[in-house]
């Protein structure tokens, strides 16, 4: 939570310095508005977005549970708790540890998340408090109905203000046409709905209480609906700026009822002056507003967490050892099968910690079978003492773990760090044992941690399995790659099979992410197989359009190469773009490159609705035109809608525009009878988006 937090802030102050800087002084109050809550909303939503890996200036980390989370018993299947799962996160770059604070088990992390949430507490109190005012005021104050319209009389020196459709104001302050002009501001800011703007603000404020920029953004909102309201005020009524302006500054106060509230704040008096009396601005200075596009993109490559396309990051792995953690004293169950015994620790507290291990049978000696005994078993981290029973293949009884302390003075003379009341037991049923440790040290791993013990030993990762990926060219493998190397069952022969494909300098992490979206080296043969015929079908055609070419024969840096085309392998692959759907497009006479045609399929374009653009006369379009159009859901019959409204060469570009806009045919035809008759169908766009028309 902490981490999207500061996401949002940071989208939210580069959404508030672009306000800012290119569209402060802009006129265009309306879409000021637009852009202002669009922003807010986008702000919040972003940072839960996951981007394609291929798309990010960050890393994707691989997430791999090395725990089968369900177990079986008696019959029946039990959930295990997944918060006791082992998970271990493999990164490209390591992570330092939080240090731990003064008090025991408290890191700064922990500090943060309470501080956090205490403001956000503070500011939620604060918010509903503000709010059950207003409501009281509302309800207890005398007031006059006018139409939807609630004029609560106030007594005393506050300035007048309005909340939903609520104007608050006191009479005797002002004469007559003051008071007028004031009612009839406040109920521009009702009908405008501008109480939502400023409730909204004040949400985001709750959870971004510590960002300086938020306070900045919800002052820029406020202060834009002041602007906006002054402009209607002043174009639909007739009432005389100068007089207005007088008005202003007899009303306006230092000192307001709630920042939930519309209000007359004189610290915006002099802003709200000057833009009365600036000039408009030009239309064609509404080119400012495109930018916020590019921003946010690079924001989401910036700070979203990547993933691959189409599965998920998170797998899990089956494995012969299931547990979780429990208690180091409980209740066993046994069962006897052939040369196995499969015991279920049951905690003593709790029967729903549990957790089912598979011994050799080998492995206990005088198991007692007629009368209540004890047995037990011994490994390196410590000794399970039993007592109780078999009857047949079947027995139970009182479990006790003792831990074996020269072992844990083994592993902190090697630097590991444990707890012997936590992760005995954890050791124990990993079979963790010193020839493991030291075979770690044989193959060059001097540091490593229990995190990075457990799921190598469960897994049962030994020094032939880490010597075979080194020879296979994996040289500078660290720990954190073998764990998923090993959980993907990623071997010598798979690597060779890649690199068989062309690819010389694959890396752990490349493996990983290939192994996990299931492409070995005949699919990547196939596809570069697709992608050399398709380069020679557009060279035939000899197309001009720009193509990105990503193939490895055509490029001069061997390892940026492979990165770039086992990128696009992945995408291809999670997005099923076949050699057949290639041949689909080219046979309709298309020819586009990867990356387009990796749009076009994810937005579904099909070679039948390119050709559907044909018949217009609208000469060949590119995949920009038809990604933007099915992006939109503007189709062929779309366009004669517009076409028919009697516009003259009307571009595709245009109908874009008009169809992103909500310009629809049905409202150019409504404005039509209204007596707006223009030739272009820009001038109906200007309408829409710039004036609110």
């Amino acid at each position: 939570m902490i981490f999207y937090a500061l996401n949002v802030a940071l989208i939210l102050a580069g959404c508030f310095l672009f306000y800012k800087i290119l569209l402060q002084k802009e006129t265009f109050f309306p879409l000021n508005r637009f852009v202002l809550l669009g922003c807010l909303f986008l702000s919040f939503s972003l940072p839960l977005i996951p981007v394609p890996q291929q798309w990010s200036f960050r890393k994707a980390n691989t997430e791999i549970s090395i725990f089968e989370p369900k177990t079986t018993t008696q019959g029946s299947e039990q959930t295990v708790n997944p918060e006791t799962t082992q998970t271990v996160q493999v990164s490209p770059s390591k992570e330092s540890n939080l240090k731990e604070s003064f008090f025991k088990d408290v890191s700064v992390l922990d500090v943060v998340f309470w501080v956090y949430w205490l403001g956000v507490a503070v500011f939620g109190i604060n918010f509903l408090f503000q709010l059950c005012v207003l409501l009281y005021k509302s309800y207890s104050k005398p007031f006059i109905q006018d139409g939807r319209f609630r004029i609560v009389e106030l007594s005393g020196e506050q300035a007048p203000c309005s909340f939903a459709n609520n104007i608050f104001i006191n009479p005797e302050k002002y004469d007559w046409d003051t008071y007028q002009q004031i009612i009839l501001h406040e109920k521009i800011h009702i009908q405008q709905g501008h109480s939502y703007d400023i409730i909204l603000a004040e949400l985001a404020l709750i959870f971004q209480w510590f960002n300086p920029f938020a306070w900045f953004y919800r002052k820029a909102m406020e202060d834009n609906l002041e602007f906006l309201t002054d402009s209607e005020l002043l174009s639909h009524s007739d009432i005389e700026p100068t007089s207005y302006q007088m008005s202003l500054v007899k009303v306006s106060a230092p000192n307001f009822p709630a920042s939930l509230t519309t209000n007359y704040n004189q610290s915006i008096l002099k802003k709200r002056l000057l833009m009365m009396n600036s000039k408009k601005s030009n239309i064609n200075s509404t080119w400012k507003y495109l930018c916020i596009v590019p921003l946010l993109l690079v924001c989401v490559s910036l700070f979203n967490e990547p993933v691959a396309f189409g599965k998920s990051i998170t797998k899990t792995v089956k494995t012969n050892n299931k547990f979780i953690q429990i208690s180091n004293k409980g209740t066993w169950f046994a069962t006897i099968k052939n040369d196995k015994v499969n015991i279920r620790f049951e905690d003593e507290e709790s029967n729903n910690n549990y957790s089912n291990s598979e011994f050799l049978l080998s492995e206990f000696k005088n198991l007692p079978t007629t009368e209540k005994g004890t047995f037990s078993l011994t490994r390196d981290a410590g000794t399970i003492q039993f007592t109780g029973k078999f009857d047949g293949n079947a027995g139970m009884g009182n479990y006790e773990f003792k831990v074996d302390d020269s072992f844990f003075n083994f592993l902190e003379k090697e630097g590991v760090t444990a707890n012997k009341e936590k992760d005995g037991m954890v050791f124990y049923m990993v079979k963790l044992d010193k020839d493991f440790v030291k075979m770690l040290r044989n193959q060059g791993y001097t540091k490593f941690s229990k995190n990075d013990l457990i799921p190598l030993c469960a897994m049962k990762v030994t020094g032939e399995y880490i010597a075979s990926l080194k020879n296979a060219g994996l040289d500078n493998l660290s720990l954190q790659d073998i764990i998923p190397l090993k959980a993907l069952n990623v071997d010598a022969a798979f690597i060779k099979d890649i690199k068989s494909a062309g690819y010389k300098n694959v890396t752990a992490s490349k493996l990983i992410t290939l192994k996990a979206q299931g492409i070995d080296g005949e699919f990547l043969r196939n596809a570069k197989n697709a992608s050399d015929a398709s380069d020679k079908e557009t060279a035939s055609t000899k197309t001009k359009s720009p193509k990105i070419n990503t193939r490895t024969d055509h490029k001069t840096s061997g390892e940026d190469d492979d990165d770039e085309e086992l990128g696009m392998a992945i995408a291809k692959k999670a997005l099923n773009i076949t050699a057949e759907f290639v041949k689909t497009f080219t046979a309709a006479g298309f020819n586009f490159s990867d990356e387009e045609l990796l749009a076009m399929k994810s937005l579904g374009v099909t070679p039948e609705y390119c050709k559907s653009f044909e018949s217009l006369g609208l000469g060949k379009l590119g995949s920009e035109a038809f990604i933007s159009m099915k992006a939109l859901g503007l189709t062929a019959a779309d366009y004669n809608e517009y076409k028919k409204l009697g516009f003259k060469n009307l571009t595709i570009e245009n109908v874009v525009g008009a169809k992103a806009t909500g310009t629809t045919p049905a409202y150019i035809a409504e404005m039509k009878k209204k007596g707006y008759n223009y030739t272009s169908i820009n001038k109906y766009v200007e309408k829409k988006v710039v004036l609110g028309l």
